[in-house]
């Protein structure tokens, strides 16, 4: 049974804004404020623009090469199998991670009115077991919803999706409206951390995280009605209306504040329910019906993010195991045109990221720093499709296509290195252990899996480099790189990274030899 196109450009439009508006704005605007003081507004216009620059190259791939999964397709497309499985490795293991971060956050921001869900631990909150088993059963909850498809999911999405932008926009008009300080933005310095703040709070206080929820829009482009226009319109109609949002709620956070929550300096910004940052704000300006609808849709916003990556993720499974990198049964879906099987495989993967990371910024780093990797793939991919495949039909064409992929391939290697040595060490040895999950399962297959080491073995030294520089480097490193010219050597290896991969990517592609990676790309030849 096949995927069913039935996806809208209003619900694909909501999909994007639904997966950008989760926990982010519940805790991204006092994170990205202790990182940076006032200048996280800074921030968070930075991390929207360098994000756009990225979902460009995946605008053009998405509407030119509509398919479920598709990072994992336009890799092996590009690249190979062995690019293919390296960044979809990650790129899987992100995506499932963002279930269990949303209903983590629902669950921090409930414990508010229900203090057995979470606790106090060196400063950070931290899910208490009691809170982990709740988590656990919403989850469970999302993918028996799941179970019945994805016409249900864009038509409750788009309600769910409306409710989660009035909010937010509702909370910055309460924000200004009450006790607004000016003073707030000098009174410290506005960029009390200078530059390093700024750069530091994009990866780690939920700003990249906020802007990646376009992701899901990449993994449904199979089922979208006419994809070759609503993509596009869908990502970068999605990320401007988040820097909107974004910017404006953490310049009227940041005025709300009561100047005694920063008295000994932003890093230490503490108040009374700072667990719920934007619950205690409202809370102390005593707006009681206000914050029992905050607390509502501190339920609704994070919970219907997981809901969206729980329908999403599970096409990326899909992709997969198409191409040999994870069991057939993946691929099945249900009587409602649902893939149960990798929905359930997600499920159980998900909760195992409640062991390492009990806590909501705990998480966010990883994420990001995996995700962003594998984004990686798009600037990549796009400039060489450009050249093995110049016959495919291209509704949505980048102009000056391989300055903006190059720039879009830097811009995701400067995200990456922000997110600082402690967290890539990490991120390097998962995409190890997934290299051991690949050759154990090619053991189980009769037919092995030709890899194209050839054209992929720049991936090797995409990922040394970039382990070399951040350990080497001014974040989290031993600042053998001082910061500044820091950028300068990522600058050098990206270009010789790229051009690398240009070298290596696959020539001369034939449109009809594609019919297993399932494009439909026949129609598209001019």
């Amino acid at each position: 049974m096949k995927l069913r196109t039935s996806i809208s450009r209003k619900a694909l439009l909501f999909t994007a804004i639904g997966g950008m508006v989760g926990s982010g704005w519940l805790f991204g605007p006092y994170f990205a404020a202790k990182a940076a003081g006032p200048a996280a507004i800074i921030a968070w216009l930075l991390g929207g623009m360098l994000m756009l620059v990225i979902a460009l190259t995946f605008a053009e791939l998405a509407s030119s090469f509509p398919a479920a999964g598709g990072i994992v397709r336009y890799a092996e497309l590009s690249h190979g199998k062995l690019t293919s499985f390296t960044l979809s490795w990650v790129a899987w293991l992100a995506a499932a991670m963002v279930a269990p971060i949303e209903t983590m956050a629902a669950m921090q921001y409930a414990a508010d009115y229900l203090p057995n869900l979470a606790v106090h631990v060196d400063k950070t909150i931290n899910l208490t077991h009691i809170g982990i088993a709740v988590a656990m059963a919403l989850m469970f909850i999302m993918c028996i919803v799941n179970y019945y498809a994805v016409k249900f999911f864009a038509k409750s999405n788009s309600i769910i999706v409306s409710w989660k932008l009035i909010i937010p926009f509702a909370t910055i008009l309460i924000l200004l409206i009450h006790k607004f300080q000016p003073s707030n933005f000098f009174s410290h310095g506005f960029m009390p951390l200078g530059w390093h703040g700024i750069l530091a709070a994009l990866p780690t206080a939920g700003v990249i995280f906020s802007f990646i929820g376009y992701s899901p829009v990449i993994q449904l482009a199979a089922e979208a009605k006419n994809p070759q226009r609503t993509i596009p319109f869908a990502i970068i109609g999605a990320i401007i209306i988040c820097i909107l949002l974004y910017c404006l709620l953490e310049f009227a956070y940041i005025g709300a504040l009561n100047p005694e929550h920063f008295s000994s300096g932003w890093t230490n910004l503490n108040y009374k329910n700072d667990a719920g940052p934007i619950a205690g704000i409202i809370g102390a300006f005593g707006i009681i019906w206000f914050l029992k609808i905050l607390y509502i849709d501190a339920l609704i916003s994070p919970l219907s993010t997981a809901y969206i990556y729980t329908t999403a993720t599970a096409r990326m499974n899909m992709a997969m195991s198409h191409i040999g990198f994870m069991p057939q049964w993946m691929q099945r879906v249900n009587q409602y045109s649902s893939p149960w099987n990798a929905i359930l495989t997600n499920f159980f993967v998900g909760i195992l990221f409640f062991l390492p990371f009990p806590g909501w910024q705990s998480m966010v780093s990883f994420l990001v720093s995996c995700f962003v990797v594998a984004y990686a793939i798009g600037p990549l991919s796009c400039a060489a499709l450009r050249k093995s495949l110049p016959q495919v039909k291209r509704p949505f064409k980048l102009p000056f296509v391989n300055f903006i992929c190059l720039s879009a391939f830097y811009i995701c290697n400067l995200i990456v290195y922000w997110t600082g040595w402690h967290v890539i060490w990490k991120m390097l040895l998962t995409i190890t252990l997934g290299y051991l999950f690949l050759l154990i399962q090619q053991n189980f297959r009769e037919q092995k899996i030709n890899m194209d080491i050839k054209h992929g073995s720049f991936i090797f030294v995409y990922l040394i480099g970039m382990g070399v520089i951040a350990y080497l480097g001014s974040f989290g490193g031993i600042k053998l790189i001082p910061f500044g010219w820091d950028f300068l050597v990522l600058a050098i290896f990206s270009i010789v990274v790229f051009q690398y991969a240009q070298y290596a990517a696959i020539k001369n592609r034939d449109i009809e030899s594609l019919t297993h990676i399932n494009y439909q790309l026949a129609e598209r030849k001019s």
